[in-house]
């Protein structure tokens, strides 16, 4: 008896359909891929947009010898030109204020909304 190595004609075809299977669920798994990335990428620019501002407010408003303290403060990011924002300030306590932060951009055709809230001493 001869002993043949290689590949068989049946193994070629289970090797091949194993392959086609694998590249089909790539392909199904890719726009939910696609989707989760842009939501993440969203995510980054509106948080990364709130602590610029809140960075900017506390050290604009931050020191007691600076200007006064705005109620309200709007506006388009340079950076991120689609996303608007909009916050209010209030006085909770003497030299104590609480920022909340509106972010809202255009998304699949409606405004989406983001919302932070965080407090300054003015020092």
């Amino acid at each position: 008896m001869k002993n043949k190595a290689g590949i068989t004609f049946i193994g070629l075809i289970i090797s091949v359909l194993i392959l086609a299977i694998g590249i089909s669920t790539l392909l199904k798994i890719y726009p939910v891929i696609s989707t989760l990335s842009e939501k993440a990428k969203g995510n980054i620019s509106v948080s990364f947009i709130a602590d610029k501002i809140f960075a900017l407010i506390e050290n604009v408003y931050g020191n007691s010898n600076g200007p006064p303290v705005p109620t309200h403060l709007s506006g388009i990011d340079e950076e991120f030109p689609l996303y608007f924002y909009s916050v209010d300030i209030k006085e909770e306590k003497e030299s104590l204020y609480n920022v909340d932060i509106e972010i809202s951009w255009k998304k699949e055709g409606k405004i989406a909304k983001e919302y932070f809230s965080e407090k300054f001493r003015r020092r």
